[in-house]
Formats: structure tokens, C-alpha cells, sequence
């Protein structure tokens, strides 16, 4: 039986934990990208950018990359900052998750 000092002191360990565990690094950057991606949603027609993507992808690569420049740089600022927040974020999650993976395979072989 656990007294009562015990549960207060394990459940505020519990709300540090919970804490940290929300506000780490990783969690940060998938809110980040999960915002990006819901504030691109409100700002961009995404349905119509697909299509007009489509059409223009038989055209080849070349077309492809005039579109892709032309979409980026003729669109709202906002659009633009928040394709930047979800490049920067995307970059960093993936870091994090190649390191992640190369530090778990290392400690595998150890």
C-alpha cells in the first residue's frame, strides 16, 4: 500500500513526464508540420493544385519543375512562410529520425 506523500509525488513525476514528452523537440516539429499542413488546406485550393499538376506532368520534368517554381513564387506570402515552416520542419523531422535510427542500429551491433 502506497501512501498518500508517495501518489502525490509519483503523479506530479507523471505530469513532468507527460510535459517533456509534449513540448520535446520531435513533438514540436510534428506540431509545427501539422500546422503547416491544416494552414496550407485554409490558403490553398490543394484539389485544384493536384489537377493543374496532373495536366501539367505529361508535359515532362521540365514542365513540371516551371510549374512547381511558378506555384511557389507567384502565391501569397503566407503561403510561401507557411511552405517554409513545413519544408523546415519536414527536414528536421527526418533528421531526427535518421539519427534516431542510426543510434539505435549502433547500439544493436554494441
Amino acid at each position: 500500500m502506497t501512501s498518500k506523500i508517495e501518489q502525490q509525488v509519483m503523479a506530479s513525476v507523471a505530469v513532468v513526464y507527460t510535459a517533456r514528452q509534449l513540448l520535446s523537440r520531435r513533438a514540436l516539429e510534428i506540431y509545427a508540420l501539422a500546422a503547416s499542413a491544416l494552414a496550407l488546406w485554409q490558403l490553398v485550393w490543394v484539389h485544384k493544385v493536384f489537377e493543374n499538376f496532373v495536366a501539367i506532368e505529361k508535359n515532362g520534368l521540365d514542365a513540371v519543375t516551371t510549374y512547381l517554381f511558378v506555384a511557389v513564387t507567384q502565391t501569397h506570402l503566407a503561403v510561401q512562410l507557411t511552405l517554409v515552416v513545413a519544408t523546415v520542419a519536414f527536414i528536421f523531422l527526418i533528421v531526427d529520425t535518421v539519427r534516431s535510427a542510426s543510434d539505435s542500429s549502433a547500439r544493436a551491433f554494441a
